[in-house]
């Protein structure tokens, strides 16, 4: 791993366990298996794709298994909100995992679930425990290959991976915070200065907005 790769996983790891409050834990940003404490059941195998679709190899997208990605969360709360949309070290906006961090208002609480393109497996991988409730996002949001094809227009390169981020951002390149699909490579990261500037994509309507500056993060929900 070339250290501008492993700087983008650093980045990408910190941004999944800041996400709730930091008490969800963080998954290995290159495979996305659950922490030890939680060991992940190996991936059944793929069934064959139906026709027309891709197969399980080619990746999914975010919104590919977001109905049952919401839907095991319901189980978890009936008053779960989606507060981050994730996926590291992809090579575009198919992969082979995806992170939904969800939380409860009225408990307090967040955990995370995970699908996995390979079953698919989708399971609730969080901890479940007390956290600082997020500004929640939108579920109608666009799909990942809209707004990775707003970046690329706008400018944004791929360099050796790519990392997505849905969430509400602050930035001091917004005038105020905002709904952003966040992109960035590593090329993208400044390991001087200690930031990343992303690349921010109206999840609304797949239209590019800004280059981030690097300096804000997300928005709790107070």
């Amino acid at each position: 791993m070339t250290a501008s790769r492993t700087w983008t996983a650093a980045f990408a790891a910190a941004l999944l366990a800041a996400a709730c409050g930091g008490e969800a834990p963080a998954p290995g940003p290159a495979t996305g298996e659950a922490p030890a404490a939680q060991p992940a059941a190996p991936a059944p195998a793929a069934p064959a794709p139906a026709e027309g679709e891709p197969a399980a190899d080619a990746g999914i997208t975010a919104r590919t298994h977001l109905d049952q990605a919401l839907a095991e969360a319901a189980k978890w709360q009936a008053d779960a909100q989606l507060v981050l949309v994730t996926t590291s070290l992809a090579e575009g906006p198919r992969h082979a995992f995806w992170f939904y961090d969800v939380q409860s208002p009225a408990a307090g609480t967040c955990t995370r679930i995970r699908v996995l393109a390979n079953g698919p497996k989708i399971d609730n991988v969080g901890s479940g425990e007390a956290c600082v409730l997020m500004k929640p996002v939108s579920t109608a949001f666009v799909d990942s290959p809209a707004a990775f094809d707003a970046a690329r227009a706008a400018g944004f390169q791929p360099g050796d991976s790519v990392q997505f981020g849905l969430r509400f951002q602050r930035d001091d390149a917004l005038p105020e915070p905002r709904e952003c699909w966040v992109l960035w490579s590593d090329l993208d990261g400044d390991e001087a200065q200690g930031i990343t500037r992303g690349w921010c994509v109206d999840p609304s309507n797949g239209q590019f907005v800004t280059r981030l500056s690097g300096h804000g993060g997300t928005v709790s929900a107070r």
